[in-house]
């Protein structure tokens, strides 16, 4: 869903994968680039989605697995474990491998010193967040007597491999080694599904096993990163300037704000059901919020294309590019969403058995919310691409506040379906906020980035001719 073949980008991708910019140019193997140009268009994005689609469909299998095996109840204390984990990982770092991607992709700091940063602060941030985890487990909060302290002692050494395979994974995408990515990812997803199987199943080992097999899921996605990096891209240990430490972090605590607002707002259903709720409640909600929050991965399929040549400047006006891929955008997510909500009944009896059948109702509820997110990460890849990601920041905010406050307002009457409400209210929110500030810097006007037009379509057939046949 995007163009492709500008000059600039050109440029952009034969340098991608260099690690000195004194390198000499002719040492680019040219037909190479051009066929990497050539991707830049319909096939990137055809990769891409396909890499996706591909971790949609084994990640569903998890899913299931997860829901057969350990039932609400378990999936509930699962949820929990996991989305503390997960929390504490985005908290700590401060975005730093964020501030790294960007650096790197604009070309101002090597591949090399960006990942020395990038991993560094997972390292020290997990340290930190492990000692601030501890004490609260063994507290008297309730969210932490939904599974038992073991099995967050477990959580734990989830933090530093989630953010370590997130940093690393942000920096292919930031050079758009998207073929090995599309290997990886769905490869990932595999390993977790097999260890799942190895250690709920044959070993009976219930949520810490789940939990298990998870962190080898991020084992392998770190390793199999790293290996490319250094072998296609020339990774190699490189300390970075002072100068170059001030911007990536400078840029990290910008991002930070929006980071930690737009990751927490998923999980904040599950923190607060923890806190009010039971384990089959928050159980129920977080299969049902997992299963359409998969559904993102058409726009995180464009917008991981769109990342590097809006941050490159491969672009003169991205906002146009931005306005033709959320067109497009929303109209293949909610394609999806028609069949899915369609078919929700039976889908949620096959794959998560007849336990979570209460679940299909918020999947209706939750529909419009997933629209507007999908529409709202095109917006916050522009805002990120073009260096503020302030916007961002306070776009998620509004929405995480709109979230909770939604879901205090509406729980004591709603119960479970509170969450899915605050949700869609939140997501709703934030993206109308984000539409606002684009419309208001670029002066496009609604009909401009909104409106479908049979231009689009044309341009959707053509790109995917262009990617099959690339």
């Amino acid at each position: 869903m995007l163009v492709g073949g500008e000059p600039d980008v050109a440029k952009f991708v034969s340098s991608a994968c260099r690690e000195r910019p004194d390198r000499d140019d002719t040492m680019i193997d040219r037909t190479a680039a051009a066929r990497s140009v050539n991707m830049a268009g319909g096939q990137e994005v055809a990769v891409t989605f396909t890499s996706r689609a591909g971790v949609y469909a084994v990640s569903i299998l998890t899913q299931s697995l997860l829901a057969y095996l350990l039932l609400p109840e378990g999936r509930g204390a699962y949820a929990v474990c996991v989305t503390f984990a997960f929390l504490l990982s985005v908290v700590f770092t401060f975005s730093i491998d964020r501030g790294a991607q960007y650096y790197a992709v604009a070309r101002q700091i090597s591949l090399s010193q960006s990942l020395f940063l990038a991993l560094a602060a997972c390292l020290v941030g997990s340290a930190v967040a492990v000692a601030v985890a501890l004490p609260l487990i063994h507290g008297s909060l309730a969210f932490f007597r939904q599974a038992p302290a073991h099995s967050f002692h477990l959580s734990l050494a989830l933090v530093p491999l989630i953010s370590m395979s997130v940093a690393v994974e942000l920096q292919l995408a930031g050079l758009r080694r998207f073929g090995p990515l599309a290997v990886f990812l769905p490869a990932q997803s595999l390993v977790v599904v097999l260890a799942t199987v190895a250690l709920v199943w044959h070993l009976e080992l219930g949520v810490d096993g789940a939990l298990m097999a998870l962190i080898a899921g991020h084992v392998f996605m770190t390793a199999a990163c790293l290996c490319d990096l250094r072998k296609h891209c020339g990774l190699a240990f490189e300390l970075p300037s002072l100068s170059g430490c001030r911007r990536v972090l400078g840029y990290g605590l910008r991002y930070h704000v929006m980071r930690v607002g737009n990751e927490a707002e998923p999980h904040v259903g599950v923190f607060a059901l923890g806190m009010l709720a039971g384990r089959a409640d928050i159980g129920l909600f977080a299969a049902a919020s997992m299963l359409m929050l998969r559904l993102g991965l058409i726009s995180s399929a464009v917008g991981i294309v769109l990342y590097p040549r809006v941050a490159s400047g491969a672009i003169k006006q991205p906002e146009k590019l931005v306005g033709l891929n959320l067109r497009l955008v929303c109209l293949a997510t909610g394609g999806a969403l028609a069949v899915l909500l369609a078919i929700s009944t039976p889908l949620v009896r096959v794959l998560l058995s007849e336990a979570f059948l209460p679940a299909v109702p918020l999947l209706w509820i939750l529909a419009p919310g997933i629209l507007a997110y999908a529409g709202g990460g095109m917006f916050i890849t522009y805002f990120s691409g073009v260096n503020r990601p302030g916007v961002c920041s306070w776009a998620v905010w509004f929405g995480l506040i709109a979230n909770i406050a939604s879901f205090l307002a509406l729980h004591p009457a709603l119960g479970i379906e509170a969450a899915a409400w605050a949700m869609t209210i939140g997501l709703i929110v934030r993206t109308a906020y984000l539409a606002m500030m684009f419309h208001w810097r670029t002066g496009a006007t609604l009909c401009a980035i909104w409106l479908p037009r049979r231009a689009d379509f044309a341009y959707l057939w053509k790109t995917v001719r262009n990617g099959i046949g690339s």
